[in-house]
């Protein structure tokens, strides 16, 4: 089959072409995309396809300057353009390059794409250019992985042990599996593989997946943050997701299964996104420090907008009125059970300024320090 790179830095473009287009129909694989022209040049060099679709302007290097680099190094394979209507300046330049055909974003039909796919399989037959022959039984390490996770006996083709180190398990709740499709599951894809380049994406169910790798990032909530951002602002849900860690010699059947079964249930943080959970953890830690939004939104990696936005909404409260309530049980306690004074309590459990203290701890209790502590002794 005919190799495929598809460069395109509009995502809903090249997931609106990727999932159109019947690629068997014109013996064509997608073997690789870029959503960048630096990135599309490498995945050239690596796959050496016979098909490249790619847009003009790109970051980093644009169509023209990767189609030139192409052309340096295979004066033959298929090229195609995907431009906009002001590029007609520029796809003069790429008159002496071949081009199989140009595709206007603006006027784009399904008929035009596919009349230049034909095209481009009559050429590259008419030069004699075979594809790659594909062995039906060999497959993707992704795939091998699937099929056995899923059920399947067989270990032959499943990637290097070390490859598989770590494990991110993403699932929907039951009442958001409706709200998303295949393609927008590709869009989920898409963004995970950008966040993670040498991960392997397993799809373990219709609206679930894995993300196995050999190094996680220092900080994966960082990237779980950042995809469940752009999911929930395109798609309006949100992916719970489990991590863990593969045991010496633990089979990846087992390592997927455990990690699968402590996805969150109706325990105590069991509604709660990890990043919450982390951000409790943190807070139950630190919280006689002067810990600000601020502070614990850099701890996390992401946002103080963000987070501020996530924590109210997943907690009914705002971050400050919660940890200040986590002081005020350890305030309790003190009140209760020691003779220190009042200022040096409220001092050590995080509330550094006392008359703002008196304050709060009456309103929330109805009683002053003094008075809640001769009641409660």
């Amino acid at each position: 089959m005919y190799q495929v790179l598809f460069a395109e830095d509009e995502l809903l473009v090249r997931l609106g072409l990727q999932n159109s287009i019947d690629w068997k129909a014109y013996d064509m694989e997608l073997a690789a995309q870029a959503d960048n022209g630096l990135q599309a040049y490498e995945l050239f060099q690596k796959v050496r396809p016979d098909v490249v679709i790619t847009d003009i302007r790109m970051e980093g290097m644009d169509g023209c300057e990767l189609i030139e680099k192409i052309r340096q190094q295979d004066k033959e394979c298929a090229i195609i353009v995907i431009s906009c209507l002001d590029d007609f300046e520029i796809l003069r330049r790429m008159i002496p390059y071949k081009i199989i055909g140009y595709i206007l974003k603006a006027s784009m039909t399904m008929d035009e794409v596919n009349e230049v796919l034909k095209k481009s399989t009559e050429y590259l037959k008419k030069i004699g250019r075979e594809g790659k022959k594909t062995d039906p039984e060999k497959r993707s390490p992704e795939k091998e992985l699937e099929k056995y996770l899923l059920g399947g006996s067989q270990k032959t083709g499943i990637p290097d042990q070390k490859k598989i180190e770590n494990l991110l398990v993403f699932s929907l709740k039951e009442e958001d599996q409706e709200k998303i499709n295949g393609l927008a599951m590709e869009f989920v894809y898409d963004l995970v593989r950008r966040q993670l380049n040498e991960a392997l994406i397993v799809k373990t169910g219709e609206k679930e997946f894995c993300v196995f790798s050999e190094k996680m990032q220092k900080n994966p909530e960082d990237m779980i943050s950042r995809v469940n951002h752009s999911v929930e602002e395109f798609l309006g849900v949100r992916f719970r997701v489990q991590k863990g860690m593969r045991k010496e010699g633990e089979d990846p059947k087992d390592f997927y299964l455990r990690v699968k079964e402590k996805q969150p249930g109706a325990g105590e943080n069991g509604s709660y996104d990890q990043i919450i959970v982390d951000a409790f953890s943190y807070m139950q830690e630190h919280y006689q420090e002067s810990l600000s939004l601020t502070d614990i939104s850099s701890v996390l990696g992401i946002s103080s907008s963000y987070f501020s936005h996530l924590f109210k909404k997943q907690t009914g409260k705002n971050y400050v009125e919660y940890l200040n309530e986590i002081r005020l049980k350890a305030v309790m306690e003190d009140l209760k059970n020691s003779d220190f004074k009042i200022a040096v309590i409220a001092e050590k459990n995080g509330f550094h300024n006392f008359e703002y203290f008196s304050r709060f701890f009456k309103k929330a209790t109805g009683l002053s320090p003094v008075k809640w502590r001769q009641e409660n002794r």
